[in-house]
């Protein structure tokens, strides 16, 4: 306990741990959880289910494609410790097989290890994770994280950048490959369809965005912690849930087969952008927690140097 006290000291700094333990306190106070007494709690969708939305995307003219990656290049990426034992609560957290197998998808679908050292790679709402920083030491790849905060240990680093996705301070046809791992489900409001131009305009013809997993439910719905449930900030005509178990999200958006197509996939198109829809097929071959089900993967047409 104490080792750990001090590892979100150095990172956050005193004043920072000090507001995060009041946040948490705050937030899990005994009065948000009874303001949410009638609220029904947020359940992901089941694998029937799951094969349900996939028959409703074919439906709507969205195919899918199955996507089958090597296990055995999975158990490699574990080995090279690209991050700390401590990373999401660390191996014995239940989502740190999860986590490991986002960042290696992305690398996978964008060929990020074979990246020349003038490429340029952004890790779209990064929060906490080292990613940025290990593929810059380990690989000499251009690579930053960009989010609306950057933590304290990654504060003095000059490419951990506090800036909105939507709106980066990239030049225009610079980026080669972004991606964008267990967050494009947060981005608030109109942010979810205002990210689609600015990657239009920041990759290069041939450069790729990756977004996973792309969460799905049978029923355009979000969900939103204790603290922050029924206070308007979920997608108007989306059923909003609450998640007991857990704390800090204003709303976690889970698109259905029609509101995606309309509300992502046509302004996809509409700016001349393509995408693959990838459904990840043998997830129970990477661990018994593993969730990520549907991958969005958005290429800007030409040709990638």
């Amino acid at each position: 306990m104490i080792a750990n006290t001090l590892r979100k000291i150095r990172r956050h700094g005193i004043l920072g741990s000090a507001n995060l333990l009041y946040e948490r306190l705050r937030r899990k106070s005994a009065y948000d959880i009874w303001r949410c007494r009638n609220g029904q709690e947020y359940t992901n969708p089941t694998d029937a289910e799951l094969l349900k939305i996939e028959r409703a995307l074919k439906d709507s003219g969205v195919p899918v494609q199955d996507y089958d990656p090597s296990p055995a290049g999975f158990t490699d990426f574990k080995a090279a410790e690209y991050f700390p034992s401590d990373y999401h609560g660390g191996i014995q957290s239940g989502v740190w097989d999860e986590k490991l197998l986002e960042h290696w998808i992305a690398a996978e679908v964008l060929d990020l290890f074979k990246y020349g050292k003038d490429d340029i790679y952004v890790d779209v709402a990064a929060c906490g994770s080292p990613w940025a920083q290990v593929l810059r030491a380990r690989h000499g790849i251009q690579s930053f994280a960009i989010d609306l905060e950057v933590p304290y240990s990654f504060s003095t680093l000059d490419f951990y950048i506090k800036e909105n996705a939507t709106r980066t301070h990239f030049a225009d046809a610079s980026v080669r490959g972004l991606s964008l791992q267990c967050a494009f489900e947060m981005f608030l409001d109109s942010d979810d369809i205002e990210l689609v131009p600015e990657i239009k305009r920041i990759l290069i013809p041939g450069g790729k965005a990756i977004i996973l997993p792309l969460y799905m439910h049978t029923h355009y719905c979000a969900y939103s912690t204790p603290e922050f449930f029924a206070k308007g900030y979920s997608d108007i005509g989306a059923v909003e849930y609450v998640q007991l178990g857990a704390w800090g999200v204003p709303s976690s958006r889970k698109y259905d087969a029609v509101s995606l197509k309309e509300r992502l996939l046509d302004i996809i198109e509409r700016e001349g952008l393509e995408y693959t829809i990838l459904v990840l097929r043998n997830k129970a071959e990477f661990g018994s927690e593993i969730h990520c089900h549907f991958i969005l993967e958005i290429t800007k047409p030409g040709n990638d140097r």
